[in-house]
């Protein structure tokens, strides 16, 4: 009995696949060498070449790159996104046009104002007067200094309050006794002492430290229209929005 493999070379078409599969194998080899051997010939004078070439470092390469971008692209200087840098213009620094000058404690330039109360609203009054204590209105006002201008009020006494405030709104003090806790309305205040309705609002406006109430020592608060400051020189000043006819 004759095995498959005999079979498959006996038959006339087994014998000719066999054929081409030599030939196929045949050819094949010799190609491949001839590729092998080029490819070894051509590493090989690479690296005779790379010995023979001094290597140049990293650093002078980047710096050649760095050197031949800098001459294509020119970095902007003006306006330009948060995310890229801005070069500053080489050359000698130059002074600021303007500079912050802080107020110091040593302040001689203190004006002097009186303001008239008549008729003017007790809150829209106190604003404008703790504005001017606190030196707000000025440019060189500093929070940490005092640089407040003095402010002497007269009429205290015909100051007005909106709507029905009069009666309604209390003012509370405390005796320093256990259960010594006073009210007293705006009225009570009014025949009493008609200064400490003023001097109350614009405390509240101040703040609440050493330095507030360094600003309130230069209120000078007076219930009639006579004041005893006229050798201060000082100028009258009329608030803006005090008046009762301005406020619905």
């Amino acid at each position: 009995m004759a095995t498959k493999k005999e079979a498959k070379t006996a038959s006339p078409s087994g014998a000719s696949q066999a054929g081409k599969k030599a030939q196929a194998k045949g050819s094949k080899p010799a190609a491949s060498l001839v590729e092998k051997r080029a490819q070894k010939s051509q590493s090989r004078a690479r690296k005779a070449a790379s010995k023979t070439q001094a290597r140049v470092p990293r650093s002078l390469k980047r710096a050649e790159k760095n050197a031949s971008k800098s001459k294509t692209t020119a970095k902007k200087v003006g306006h330009a996104p948060h995310s890229s840098r801005i070069t500053a213009q080489k050359g000698p620094i130059q002074g600021l046009a303007s500079r912050t000058r802080f107020a110091t404690l040593d302040n001689d330039e203190r004006k002097w104002f009186v303001v008239d109360a008549t008729d003017k609203l007790v809150g829209r009054l106190a604003t404008e007067i703790a504005m001017i204590l606190r030196g707000k209105n000025k440019a060189s006002f500093t929070p940490n200094n005092d640089v407040g201008d003095f402010v002497v009020v007269i009429n205290a006494d015909k100051v007005q309050f909106k709507s029905n405030k009069e009666e309604t709104k209390e003012y509370n003090y405390h005796s320093g006794y256990i259960g010594g806790i006073k009210t007293v309305t705006a009225a009570e205040m009014r025949k009493r002492n008609p200064a400490e309705i003023i001097r109350w609002a614009v405390h509240g406006m101040v703040p609440r430290t050493p330095l507030g109430r360094r600003q309130m020592k230069k209120l000078k608060i007076y219930a009639g229209p006579n004041h005893p400051h006229k050798a201060q020189g000082p100028s009258v000043l009329e608030p803006k929005w005090a008046q009762v006819n301005q406020v619905k």
